[in-house]
């Protein structure tokens, strides 16, 4: 009884870390280009500590944030610098400590200095290297290659000028894995770090955004699923501790 009381105990903590991305997941339904992590593995110690019994196992979950790059649904827009990155593409960024990382976040826009960035002000990286600077008073383009380009709408003859080049790697045989700000870096890296990726080259297009990955009706089914196990184990302890109180009562008698 003593062994079951611990096991449920044990299993609570691992519906807890399920439960916190779940309210993750659902906190970013609406978020562009969001996607889910394979977040949570399972593993199982034996407890052989003094004064333990050698039955008893401890069950601990752990956060991996495997990056699952199924594609999210399409949405068009009217802005020429948003794109959607096709396949299993990420658009290089920086990071808070300016290192390069990625995501699939592709609402793009010019900052007050006419640097670009992202909806969520990550600086957008050169593929040759750097921030890619452009002109505010200029029009700008996204070719399907990531190719930007500007257009003076001032001269008499408009002439499309190439001016910077979005940083697009392939991570069809690259696994990623998500950090702490939501970006992502090729799995067990030390630090967010740029990556070869596969040979196949990568395409954006123009004038759409990728929504998030996540439906809202997917993450309710499995929090219900989550609480109504949750709800059995709570059941379970209670149930062993009754046991465990009638037995002591019992062998007190006799």
């Amino acid at each position: 009884m003593d062994k079951g009381i611990y096991t449920a105990a044990a299993s609570i903590r691992s519906d807890k870390l399920r439960q916190l991305n779940q309210a993750h997941e659902m906190s970013n339904v609406s978020s562009v280009g969001f996607k889910k992590a394979f977040q949570i593995s399972d593993k199982t110690y034996r407890v052989d500590g003094e004064n333990s019994l050698s039955s008893r196992f401890f069950k601990t979950s752990v956060s991996l944030g495997h990056v699952d790059l199924t594609p999210g649904p399409r949405i068009v827009t009217q802005n020429p610098l948003d794109v959607f990155v096709e396949g299993r593409g990420v658009l290089g960024v920086f990071n808070d400590d300016d290192q390069l990382a990625f995501t699939r976040r592709g609402d793009l826009r010019l900052d007050g200095n006419g640097v670009l960035v992202n909806g969520e002000g990550r600086t957008i990286a050169s593929d040759a290297g750097g921030e890619i600077q452009l002109d505010l008073a200029s029009l700008h383009t996204i070719s399907k290659e990531g190719v930007i380009y500007a257009t003076d709408t001032s001269a008499e003859i408009a002439v499309d000028v190439e001016v910077g080049r979005l940083l697009l790697r392939n991570a069809i045989d690259t696994d990623l894995e998500k950090t702490a700000d939501g970006l992502f870096k090729p799995s067990g890296a030390a630090a967010p770090a740029d990556f070869e990726g596969a040979d196949e080259q990568v395409f954006v297009t123009p004038f759409g955004l990728e929504g998030s990955a996540v439906k809202s009706y997917d993450v309710l089914t499995r929090m219900i699923e989550i609480e109504r196990a949750f709800e059995i184990k709570i059941n379970i302890i209670k149930e062993m501790s009754e046991l465990s109180q009638k037995s002591t009562s019992l062998m007190a008698i006799t």
